[in-house]
């Protein structure tokens, strides 16, 4: 290809040889191009793990086949207008200085070899993206076509951070605050929980016992057992069995007590539609409800929460028909004062096959539920006696610091006949009653050794094994999971103290944008960080679901406000891997501290440092709101009740 003389004139021009080759993509209608052995793959846009306080640039991280991938919007790094995705856009994965980065782009051109194609050097500005970000422009078509050639490394460049080589992120290394733990003086007169839902009770395990609470993955079911035995339970190669509490406690299981229920709303749905119709056509008063609040379906579904997607989606539409259905038969009881035949026609075409479809959503929610109820249930392992046991529940509350005064172990348990029970914690005045398990008496002797035959008949660990599971554990960490909208986190086990449900906040004046207010634990005032707007996320309004994780922050013991809190689980520590230095480079540095790689590197979880996750200066300002607080009570006399004078101690 020929190219004009001048051209030949510039300083730093080159013409290239026939074997270069470039991989070309477009941001818009600009054209960009990467050198062909800098590319390692080009794929569709996978899912991408939003990273809080990373630069804007940055659009998070993704698992490719089991490595955490940096993820870079190309568009905002060049500081060009955002652009919805399209089916034509595309992760470019590159390779810089060693490390592999996807850039995401609008769509991929072509695979071009270079053919003696004249090369220039960059101007200060090219179509509105910066010099330092580009190596060259490529003219074609004896210049009518441009093509900028990037710059990798400026590209991918890690901006007011340290390097990575640096910075010693491994998250195998970093101290898990346990030199914290042994300092804190142990509370003799408190005792830690783990609360969870059984029917409409609410019950609790000595947290000593809890090993793990895990969701309920495949139980391999096994003949010829008691019918409170689910199965078998695989935890990292180790078989525990896995018991339904509710039979034990001489209840019906979950799904059966769900399909009532559902069976219930529907009879109760045709019974008003079968009612609506009769005192539409005859002079018989209508006395069924005609608020959706009010009946069977409405009330139920205000406290009923689901992690479940589909249940969720059926939830949604059955309050949408039912609200117009009933908003219909207002209408048409109204207009039946007036013409009786109108009404009926109201009925015939707009009410009936209304009721007609809701019954039907009805039937689907009934078939959802009976496939996938068990999402939404939990596994807590608990060590009972010489071996441990799955309990599997309804849900998991809480973890609860509780005083012990408020225990009664008298005869309100004794003369109720449940030999299960430790004691029942009375709160709020009485008002919440927490039944305390008793787990070495939830089964018998000869139960429990027809379980651990189970398990060993099915490959229980011998004494070598177990040796190999001490050694194992010594390399995993243990995690409470939490979730802020759909991205997942992950805080050290030995960095909470308790997770509690939201009560009461309390505004500070001035306070910063990441502080809500402070609430009152058992007399002690707490600061609560509100997550989201530290991470700079969108704001949500707080439901049944917040919790609030309690934790120790530089000395002072502050709460979290999380969306709400999934499990508390063991993971390799070879499944942590690195964040990569991009990411962390416009503040998260300070906390984050990897990336946990579950279910085959399916689900991430951000790895999180809470004794990090302030800078200096938000120290101080949460030093300061706690301090004013306590001068605000001490000025207007403020009891807030007897503050506990030792610190609890971080279980282990």
């Amino acid at each position: 290809m020929e190219t004009v003389a001048t051209d030949r004139k510039i300083a730093g021009a080159k013409v290239t040889s026939d074997e270069e080759q470039l991989v070309v993509f477009c941001l818009g209608e600009e054209e960009f191009g990467v050198e062909i052995n800098r590319v390692k793959e080009i794929v569709r846009l996978p899912d991408i793990t939003p990273i809080p306080q990373s630069p804007d640039y940055v659009a998070g991280i993704c698992n490719l086949r089991g490595n955490v991938l940096p993820i870079i919007d190309t568009r905002a790094r060049f500081s060009m207008d955002k652009r919805e995705v399209t089916d034509a856009t595309r992760l470019l994965v590159v390779e810089s200085e060693g490390l592999n980065t996807g850039l995401i782009v609008d769509g991929m051109r072509e695979v071009m070899r270079m053919n003696s194609a004249f090369v220039e050097p960059p101007p200060a500005v090219t179509k509105g993206v910066d010099k330092a970000f580009l190596s060259g422009v490529v003219k074609m078509n004896e210049g009518k076509r441009l093509i900028l050639t990037l710059n990798l490394e400026e590209v991918v460049r890690v901006e007011g951070g340290d390097s990575a080589d640096k910075v010693d992120r491994s998250a195998k290394d970093v101290k898990t605050g346990a030199e914290a733990a042994q300092a804190e003086d142990q509370s003799e007169d408190e005792k830690q929980l783990v609360t969870f839902q059984v029917a409409k009770e609410e019950y609790a395990f000595d947290i000593e016992v809890v090993r793990e609470i895990l969701r309920v993955e495949e139980i391999t079911a096994v003949p010829n057992v008691p019918e409170y035995v689910k199965g078998l339970f695989t935890v990292r190669n180790k078989l525990i069995p896995v018991l339904e509490l509710r039979t034990i406690l001489g209840i019906s299981s979950l799904v059966s007590e769900r399909m009532a229920l559902i069976d219930r709303m529907i009879e109760d749905h045709e019974d008003w539609t079968r009612s609506l119709k009769n005192a539409l056509t005859s002079s018989a008063s209508f006395t069924e409800v005609t608020n959706l609040r009010e009946s069977l379906f409405g009330k139920w579904s205000e406290d009923y929460k689901t992690s479940i997607t589909e249940v969720e989606s059926i939830l949604k539409r059955l309050k949408h028909d039912c609200g117009i259905l009933y908003h219909k038969a207002t209408e048409a009881i109204d207009l039946s004062v007036s013409s009786r035949e109108e009404a009926v026609s109201l009925f015939d075409k707009e009410i009936k096959p209304l009721a007609e479809t809701i019954s039907g959503t009805f039937a689907q929610l009934k078939e959802t539920m009976a496939k996938r109820i068990t999402e939404d249930q939990r596994v807590i392992i608990v060590e009972a006696g010489a071996m441990h046991i799955g309990f599997l529940v309804d849900s998991v509350n809480e973890v609860l610091r509780i005083p012990t005064s408020i225990i009664d172990d008298t005869p309100y348990v004794a003369s109720s006949g449940k030999k299960e029970l430790k004691g029942v914690a009375k709160l709020d005045d009485g008002k919440r009653l927490v039944m305390i398990m008793n787990e070495s008496l939830l089964v018998s002797q000869e139960e429990s050794e027809i379980l651990s035959n189970i398990s060993r008949k099915s490959g229980e660990t011998n004494v070598e094994e177990d040796i190999s599971m001490v050694q194992q554990s010594l390399d995993e960490e243990q995690l409470v999971t939490f979730s802020l909208g759909n991205e997942e986190y992950g805080i050290r086990i030995m960095q909470v103290q308790e997770i509690n449900r939201v009560e009461e906040i309390t505004s500070v004046p001035k306070a910063p944008y990441f502080i809500d207010g402070v609430t009152n634990l058992r007399g002690n005032v707490i600061p609560v960080i509100n997550v989201r707007n530290l991470f700079g996320l969108e704001s949500k309004e707080r439901d049944d679901r917040t919790r609030i994780i309690i934790v120790d922050i530089a000395g002072n013991k502050t709460g979290l406000c999380v969306d709400h809190v999934n499990e508390v689980l063991r993971l390799p520590k070879r499944d942590i891997d690195e964040t990569p230095s991009i990411v962390i480079s416009g503040g998260a540095n300070r906390f984050m501290e990897g990336v946990c790689k579950l279910d085959e590197g399916k689900r991430m979880v951000v790895l999180i440092n809470v004794e990090k996750i302030l800078n200096e200066e938000d120290l101080k300002t949460l030093a300061a709101v706690g301090d004013k607080t306590r001068e605000a009570e001490e000025k207007y006399k403020i009891d807030i009740g007897p503050r506990s004078k030792k610190k609890p101690e971080i279980e282990k």
